[in-house]
This record gives C-alpha cells, sequence and structure tokens, in this order.
C-alpha cells in the first residue's frame, strides 16, 4: 500500500512541477542580459509540442542567444530544456504567457521587469564637447575634383560608343509560374531518391519532410507555416475549413517530425515509410483546383 501510496505522490509530483519556466532574475536595467529557461518532462509515447520562437520571445523582449534543445531519457519519462539569452531596450513590464505543451501540460507565466538607469539627483551636468574644426587644404581637395573630372569623362565615353549604338528590343520572357503542388510533389520524390532514414538520418529526413510540407502551406494556404509551431499551424488550417482528414494526416507528419527533431524520438521503418507518403497524399489531395477557362 504504501508503495502505491508513493508511485502516486511521485506522478502526481511530476505532472505538476515538471513544466517550469523561469528567469535567472526578472528586474534588469535597459539593454542588460539575462537567461530564460524552459524545461519538460512527459511520458513516453506522449504527444508535445515544443515552442518556437523567431527573432523575439514577446514584442519588446529580444532573443540574443538560444541554445539548442537538451534532453534527458529516464525509465519511462522524457525531459527537454532549452534556454535562451534575451533582453530588452525599452523599459516597462513585460508578461511572458505560460508555455502550452498539451492539454495538460503547461508552464506558470511570468513578468520581466526592464528599469531604465536612474542619475543621481546631485550629479553634475557637463556640456557636450563641440567637435573639432580642422582646416582644408589643397591636398584635402583635388583628389575630389580628380574623381568628379574622372567620373565626366567616363559618362561621356560611354554615351559616345556605348548608349549611340542601336537598342535592341527585348522581350521579356513570360513569367512561368508553377504550382506549389508540383513544387511539393518533386521535392518529396528528390528526398525519397535520397534515402536518407535508410542510411540513419532520421532527424533530417523528417526535418525535410517537415519543410516541404510548411513551404507548401505557406504557398496554397497563406499560412506563416514556416514560422509557426505545428499546434498553431493546424489551427489556422482548421479556420480555413480545411478536411478533417487531412487535418489528421498534417498532424500526424508534423508531429512525427517535431518529435524526431526535437525529442530524438527514432521512428521505425515502417512510420518511416508512411510520412512519405502521408504527405504526397496530403499535397495531392489540398492542392488548388484547376480552373477551366470556358
Amino acid at each position: 500500500m504504501r508503495k502505491i501510496l508513493f508511485t502516486i505522490f511521485f506522478i502526481s509530483g511530476t505532472l505538476l512541477f515538471a513544466q517550469n519556466l523561469k528567469l535567472d532574475t526578472n528586474s534588469i536595467l535597459i539593454g542588460q542580459q539575462t537567461k530564460l529557461s524552459i524545461s519538460c518532462s512527459f511520458q513516453k509515447g506522449e504527444k508535445l509540442l515544443w515552442p518556437t520562437f523567431k527573432d523575439t520571445i514577446i514584442k519588446g523582449v529580444e532573443i540574443v542567444e538560444e541554445e539548442k534543445i537538451d534532453s534527458t531519457v529516464n525509465e519511462n519519462t522524457i525531459t527537454l530544456s532549452q534556454n535562451f539569452i534575451i533582453t530588452s531596450f525599452d523599459s516597462g513590464s513585460y508578461y511572458i504567457a505560460p508555455i502550452v505543451f498539451n492539454e495538460n501540460l503547461k508552464t506558470e507565466g511570468l513578468i520581466l521587469n526592464v528599469q531604465t538607469i536612474t542619475l543621481e539627483n546631485n550629479a553634475e551636468i557637463k556640456d557636450i564637447k563641440p567637435p573639432i574644426d580642422a582646416p582644408y587644404g589643397w591636398s584635402d581637395i583635388w583628389p575630389f575634383l580628380l574623381g568628379i573630372l574622372l567620373i565626366i569623362l567616363i559618362y561621356f565615353l560611354l554615351k559616345k560608343y556605348l548608349f549611340a549604338k542601336k537598342k535592341q528590343e527585348i522581350k521579356a520572357k513570360p513569367k512561368v509560374i508553377i504550382p506549389s503542388d508540383i513544387i511539393a510533389i518533386k521535392a518529396l520524390n528528390d528526398l525519397n531518391k535520397r534515402q536518407l532514414w535508410q542510411s540513419g538520418k532520421l532527424k533530417q529526413y523528417h526535418s525535410e519532410i517537415s519543410e516541404i510540407i510548411r513551404t507548401y502551406l505557406e504557398d496554397r494556404f497563406q499560412v506563416l507555416a514556416l514560422e509557426l509551431p505545428t499546434f498553431d499551424i493546424l489551427i489556422s488550417l482548421t479556420k480555413k475549413g480545411l478536411a478533417k482528414e487531412d487535418l489528421q494526416t498534417l498532424t500526424t507528419i508534423l508531429q512525427r517530425a517535431d518529435m524526431a527533431k526535437y525529442a530524438k524520438s527514432k521512428p521505425i521503418d515502417s512510420e518511416n515509410k508512411e510520412s512519405m507518403n502521408l504527405s504526397v497524399s496530403f499535397v495531392k489531395n489540398t492542392k488548388a483546383k484547376e480552373v477551366k477557362n470556358e
């Protein structure tokens, strides 16, 4: 009975405290740097969305340095963690919202206070030193005059011998627009021929599948898929009316790629083949319909 109670207490503690969002210090001066740490522990087999940032954590809080995601695998749990060096150049209080990993796992939000430099009341105000005016001489002027003369000479020579020739009419070639689905299918076929997963390069294989599909989504549905995390992409496509079956297919492709990239998961052979087949089917099922001219 004591072992059962201990197990329940341990699992509950893991779920309550395994997600963490913290700052080395929550009060800095303008331009000063501090470290933001994100960590999450979850059960093996549990699906997880890891946050991705571009240049800022939130508006006004910039990322100076982004460390790689670190992972620790125990008997039944996986712990992911990542550190960011951040700063801000505007004073004020910035609320960093909770990080949501899935429906059951999220962190608490926190506040970063950015303060201006405080001046002493009795500090002496000093005048700004004026610029020093150096005298100009002939040695300073003649290089500019020579440069102007050379430019004028080159202009007249070009006008006489180059621009005077009869201009040939250049017909602009019509720009060929290749549909996004054709580009995506070709990229997937080329990736399949390279046999990355067969040679053990699982992370690169699933990363390239994810990039191809995200690029296709940006052109096909005008969604910032290369910048948004998987969860936000799925929400955006749901609002655009994408079919439930296609959303489920896309979820499998992107979440499997996320796990291979960030959680160091190793999909089996059948899953590697399935990701490629699902990607091709998804592109074909969601491609833009051709408009026939009547």
